[in-house]
């Protein structure tokens, strides 16, 4: 588990809980020092809690508290659509307790300010090479100081990126990207069981998972359409069209993420929603619904306004 240096970033001095309808890991959180709740033994959240839930009962059952809550500031980690296993739970708590939530909202903040200021963007760094061109009214989704100032209830990607997410696919997509991206990982979200996708889909995400982690890979992207995913010699674009389900290979999220300080502790063959923040870019296909929401990660890929 962790030294827990940079906690105080976001709760400061004051105590905090650790909340989750697993006993075993909540029995690992105790035997690590750390103070911990049942989500289904406490009647209100504790004045500051990490939250991570195993289920999707636990997940609905922690809204309905924070809701009767009336001061709060949670972190909620919804462990059960990356991989409700004690080891990942563990290695996602890790990540969070030594994350610079200060650093990284004001980064958020400078982030924002230049997607706000510009709508053309270089990507590049560590064999990445893109253009990134934004809508007149792209909105990006952030979160900024001002908003964990008060009570608060944010789910913890909130804390770590700032992203552009095309939901409504009769809608026009906010971001445009072309180009190539040197990806170090991927994380899979499947909210729900779907009888259409092939039975073995969720080994074959794994085993590419495993192969990037090992070897990386090379992502291809023309007009917002990925065209090519390559990794340990081999191809695996129809591994990802069969996965995503009816959104196909269109991006569905482009993000910037801001939390620098997990860069040295990161197991990409986790799934673990905590890996997305890291410094760098991602994009993703599919909605998670009708077939995966995928995330490729590229810690290493920098973001930059093209001005001329």
């Amino acid at each position: 588990m962790s030294s827990m240096t940079n906690i105080h970033t976001l709760f400061g001095a004051e105590e905090f809980w650790v909340v989750a309808d697993s006993e075993q890991f909540l029995n690992k959180c105790s035997n690590q020092g750390l103070k911990t709740a049942h989500i289904t033994k406490v009647e209100a959240l504790p004045r500051n809690s990490i939250i991570f839930s195993f289920s999707n009962s636990a997940a609905k059952l922690t809204l309905e508290i924070a809701q009767a809550t009336p001061r709060k500031r949670s972190v909620f980690c919804a462990a059960q659509v990356f991989e409700p296993s004690l080891s990942c739970a563990s290695y996602s708590l890790n990540l969070l307790l030594n994350s610079d939530f200060k650093k990284a909202l004001k980064k958020q903040r400078a982030v924002l300010n230049m997607l706000n200021s510009y709508d053309l963007f270089s990507v590049t760094g560590n064999g990445s090479c893109g253009r990134v061109t934004l809508l007149p009214k792209a909105e990006p989704y952030a979160l900024i100081a001002e908003d964990v100032s008060g009570d608060f209830i944010h789910s913890v990607a909130e804390f770590f990126e700032v992203h552009y997410a095309h939901m409504k696919p009769q809608e026009p997509c906010p971001f445009f990207f072309s180009g190539e991206l040197n990806i170090s990982g991927i994380l899979t979200v499947l909210r729900k069981p779907n009888p259409m996708l092939p039975e073995d889909m969720k080994m074959k995400l794994q085993q590419l998972s495993d192969t990037l982690s090992e070897n990386g890979g090379l992502l291809t992207v023309v007009e917002n359409k990925v065209t090519s995913l390559r990794t340990g010699n081999g191809e695996y674009i129809e591994v990802l069209k069969m996965a995503a389900g009816t959104r196909g290979l269109e991006l569905t999220e482009f993000a910037i993420g801001v939390n620098d300080e997990i860069a040295p502790l990161i197991d990409y063959k986790m799934n673990s929603q905590l890996n997305e923040g890291v410094g760098g870019v991602h994009l993703a296909i599919g909605d998670g619904s009708s077939g995966y929401h995928i995330d490729f990660l590229s810690p290493a890929a920098n973001v930059s306004p093209i001005t001329q």
